[in-house]
């Protein structure tokens, strides 16, 4: 079908599409979703159970108008608070995200004595393959699935129960299979597109007003989707819509690493040249002579060659200190010194020990020890030590009562001349003692001679010993300066010829590029067809919304994708800002039911009425649901919940109706999603 057979005016959709055989269901699609206020089997814990089908499925929050006899004060909040926008965060929470609410209302609901063990469970069908999920809303519990179950056997525990991430396993491979590109072109070559990147597309924030083609997630939402810039977000619609190949994602991701490059070297380049400049200063300083500027030839041989003329002075001196070195001679005097002074000291200490053995005799011969020697003689028969005459006077009875021994006589006589024997020899050795106490004398005065040669000789070499450190300690300092001032002249030439290379890539890359853009057009070209068929898609549902005088078209305008809707020249307001997203994510469904691209053919639009769109535009939101529902045979290929406060057009909301899958309102509170005042 091409695009001027596609923009054949007035055409319903029955006759204008043409589904895919291959793509006879949605990629995925929930069938039912209950909510449990305990995990267990019976009535009494249902809270809400709604069933859902494929096609349109609308859940409507009643707004209770009042009409004619409208007042100040009356309600106004009621289909405002029902638990619309709930349902949608659940329904994204059993597929993957991780927040099903604000902050506020996930407090609230876990400190709510009904609600603090309550489970969000569903059923949902992947490739035609029934899976039941179920998610705690309360904390301390995980997350579990089942595959091939009915979502009543959820609370059988005898089921078997695999990790939740069995099921988003299940999810990506359903949906991404046939995504032209797996990885987003970042210079993070790693970075592959994740089923969790597309969920927020198909379930769009409310808070995001649908103001914007990429604007999925608001702040406050309580949403846990990654974080994607635009580019990302621009790009993983392109791939999912089959809009970019492979070669242009490779293109684009050799592009974002050049101009990655292209940044760092405008950056760095400014920086290398100053710090060059700083290393250049610091040069000037350490050396004291003026250098060349670093971006000149000149500058690397001048700092070199005064760093080679210091270094050969230096050279020189060293050899000057170690030829003037008389360390070792000093060294051998103090040990010279010491020596002689060892050699004396031995001598004194062997003339005291004689000077010591002579006086011990001394002693002997003299006073209490010559004493002591002749009282331990033994005294002669009959005879004692006191003198005769003294004996006489007193009377002694061996001297008046016996006559004279001759051989008395005869020993005392003896004894007399051993006594002068000892005063001779005494005197004797008195004379030797005094000898030896002038050797000792002698010696000594020669001792304290030695000791101060010994310590002159040792001041002498501990001086030249200190100098010689001294100057060795210097010369290391300035060898080391130099070899720090050569590092300098080593970073200054490197720094500068780096901001020179900096500089000069600079040119080069923004060369290469141009050429990438230039690639990247030619690669684009190769994909107007499929461009130009999802725009006439785009254009279809523009036109079935707002009026077939209406033209709109898609256009890329570099890496991104841009909508536009003209009447007379191109129109631009808040509402047809609305109607653009609304029919960009519809033309997605289109044109993945008829084969082309990977949209899952699921989607969730939260609250579209913005901006003051009119009740008969509005309307044809849902008109044009049921007559793509009417291009099927059987069931239809795809999933589209619609989350309303405005009333759905009669016809769908009549009782038999397959189409109005809940209704809720904020009054009273049973009426409410989780029928609580939260």
């Amino acid at each position: 079908m091409t695009a001027d057979q596609m923009r054949l005016p007035g055409i319903d959709p029955p006759q204008q599409l043409r589904p895919s055989a291959e793509r006879g269901a949605p990629a995925f699609w929930i069938h039912r979703l209950r909510i449990l206020s305990e995990l267990k089997a019976g009535e009494e814990y249902v809270v809400r159970d709604v069933e859902l089908r494929r096609g349109l499925n609308i859940v409507w929050a009643a707004h209770h108008s009042a009409g004619a006899d409208n007042k100040l004060f009356r309600d106004g909040v009621a289909g405002h608070t029902a638990g619309k926008s709930t349902f949608c965060r659940l329904l994204r929470h059993v597929l993957g995200d991780g927040g099903f609410a604000p902050d506020g209302v996930k407090r609230r609901i876990r400190s709510n004595l009904e609600l603090k063990n309550a489970w969000v469970t569903a059923e949902v069908v992947v490739d035609d393959v029934p899976w039941v999920v179920a998610r705690p809303l309360g904390l301390g519990r995980s997350s579990f699935c089942l595959r091939d179950r009915s979502i009543d056997d959820v609370t059988d525990e005898d089921a078997e129960r695999l990790d939740y991430h069995k099921f988003i396993d299940a999810l990506a491979g359903g949906t991404m299979a046939l995504l032209a590109s797996r990885k987003f072109p970042s210079t993070d070559k790693d970075k592959p597109i994740a089923w969790a990147h597309i969920l927020p597309w198909l379930i769009r924030d409310q808070d995001c007003r649908f103001a914007d083609l990429v604007e999925w997630r608001h702040s406050g939402s309580g949403s846990e989707a990654p974080a994607l810039n635009v580019e990302e977000r621009q790009f993983l619609v392109r791939t999912v819509l089959g809009l970019i190949s492979e070669g242009e994602r490779n293109e684009l991701q050799r592009n974002a690493k050049l101009v990655s490059d292209k940044e760092e070297a405008t950056r760095t380049a400014p920086l290398l040249r100053h710090q060059a400049e700083t290393d250049r200063q610091r040069l000037i300083t350490a050396l004291g002579k003026d250098l060349p500027l670093t971006s000149t030839p000149l500058f690397a041989s001048a700092a070199r060659a005064e760093l080679e003329a210091r270094r050969e002075d230096l050279k020189k001196r060293k050899a000057a200190l170690e030829a003037g070195d008389q360390r070792e001679e000093l060294q051998a005097a103090v040990e010279a010194a010491s020596k002689q002074e060892g050699a004396l000291k031995e001598k004194l200490s062997g003339i005291q020990d004689r000077l010591d053995a002579v006086q011990g005799v001394v002693g002997e011969l003299a006073g209490t020890q010559q004493s002591g020697l002749f009282a331990a003689l033994p005294p002669p028969l009959d005879i004692c030590n006191v003198p005769l005459r003294v004996a006489r006077e007193h009377n002694c009875p061996l001297v008046v009562n016996q006559p004279i021994d001759l051989a008395a006589k005869r020993s005392e006589v003896a004894a007399k001349k051993s006594e002068q024997v000892a005063t001779e020899e005494l005197g004797a050795q008195r004379q030797i003692v005094a000898a030896l106490q002038q050797e000792k004398s002698r010696i000594e005065r020669e001792i304290a001679d030695a000791e101060r040669a010994t310590q002159a000789a040792r001041r002498k070499f501990l001086s030249a010993n200190t100098a010689h450190v001294d100057a060795s300690g210097k010369h290391q300092d300035e060898a080391s300066k130099l070899d720090r001032i050569a590092d300098l002249i080593d970073a200054a030439e490197c720094a500068s010829k780096d901001a020179a290379s900096k500089a000069d890539s600079i040119k080069q890359i923004a060369k290469d590029i141009d050429d990438s853009y230039t690639q990247q057009e030619k690669i684009r070209e190769a994909q107007r067809t499929a461009i130009g068929r999802f725009s006439a898609r785009f254009d279809y549902v523009v036109r079935a919304l707002i009026g077939d005088q209406v033209a709109a078209r898609i256009d890329t305008s570099g890496r991104s994708l841009s909508l536009t809707v003209e009447e007379h020249g191109e129109r631009d307001s808040t509402f047809i800002a609305t109607v653009k997203v609304l029919a960009f994510d519809l033309a997605a469904v289109l044109a993945s039911i008829e084969g082309h691209g990977a949209f899952p053919r699921f989607l969730v639009h939260d609250g579209p009425r913005e901006a003051d769109m009119a009740p008969d535009v509005y309307e044809r939101l849902f008109l044009l649901a049921q007559e793509i529902e009417k291009c099927f045979k059987g069931e239809p290929a795809f999933q589209y919940i619609v989350t309303t406060t405005t009333t759905p057009p009669e016809k769908f909301i009549e009782r038999d109706a397959p189409w109005l899958r809940l209704q809720l309102s904020g009054l009273p509170a049973q009426e409410r999603l989780l029928r609580q005042d939260l």
